[in-house]
């Protein structure tokens, strides 16, 4: 793969209005491999249940079995302070993390009594809801300015919600995932197409993203199902807005969190020979073909 030189920082989120869909798989593994190929990036870790968090921490640990990892200050805490900039620990030469932990549970009480509550129809809902949904924008900001960072993803918790909505609103470009079944696939068209979600962001409220492609994934190979539902998701969202590159069923995908991020096993290997390295490419040629226009 051929690094191409991006025009600014790049912040991703991957999203569904469900869970299951592969979301913190995807952002972890395509996170670890464009750092791979010489892309700095930081993965940013929005989800209380910190399983991003505990699979970099592993990698950190595979490659540096000295190390002793200390989370000195979590991300809660960095909002709080309204600074996420000391927040930043180093996994690999080109792989940065902001860590979550439990306490991230409180963010939804936190915005309401920062920034109020407010339903649709009251007086200031609009006002409201646009600093819930900017308040993440504005603090990555700094991290963005400084020119480190290639890319920047934000992985959230599987509901629709506060997380989900502050980080559609802090990205450039929302990679829609799906897994290869109905529900799953009804998740991914309401996000796009429900006005009430990513349409209100984008129409309402001004968010400045749009949708790099869709995404299927843990695919069974003879599953009839999952060929009934791709055929459907073509029909949702035309061709041209598919990934060509589909990530296939593999168990070795969901041990991040207890073995790490890794390619110097057979298995490990394989997720890259199978179709990381195509989705890399893929992703890749999306984002430039998208900025071209910008």
């Amino acid at each position: 793969m051929t690094k191409i030189n991006l025009k600014r920082p790049l912040t991703i989120t991957v999203a569904n209005q469900k869970g299951g869909a592969g979301k913190s798989t995807i952002t972890r593994y395509l996170a670890y491999s464009l750092s791979l190929h010489g892309y700095h990036v930081l993965v940013v870790d929005e989800d209380p249940q910190s399983n991003t968090t505990k699979s970099f921490v592993v990698t950190k640990e595979h490659n540096e079995p000295d190390s002793v990892f200390v989370l000195d200050k979590t991300m809660m805490a960095g909002i709080r302070d309204h600074d996420l900039t000391n927040l930043v620990v180093n996994i690999l030469p080109n792989l940065d993390l902001i860590p979550a932990h439990y306490d991230l549970k409180n963010l939804t009480n936190y915005l309401s009594k920062q920034y109020g509550v407010a339903e649709e129809g009251d007086a200031n809902y609009h006002e409201v809801k646009s600093k819930k949904l900017f308040f993440l924008r504005k603090l990555l900001e700094p991290l963005k300015s400084r020119g480190t960072y290639d890319f920047i993803f934000i992985d959230t918790p599987p509901t629709s919600s506060d997380y989900t909505d502050s980080a559609v609103g802090a990205s450039d470009y929302v990679l829609v995932a799906f897994q290869t079944q109905s529900d799953s696939l009804d998740g991914a068209h309401n996000f796009i197409f429900n006005p009430d979600e990513l349409p209100e962001k984008v129409n309402e409220f001004g968010v400045p993203t749009d949708v790099l492609g869709i995404l299927p994934n843990q695919m069974q190979r003879s599953g009839s199902i999952d060929e009934t539902v791709m055929q459907d998701a073509v029909n949702f969202f035309g061709k041209e807005n598919m990934f060509q590159t589909i990530v296939p069923y593999k168990r070795r995908l969901q041990s991040a969190p207890r073995n790490g991020l890794r390619n110097d096993s057979y298995w490990d290997k394989d997720i890259f020979t199978s179709f990381l390295d195509d989705l890399t490419n893929e992703f890749i040629e999306r984002v430039n073909l998208m900025e071209s226009d910008k």
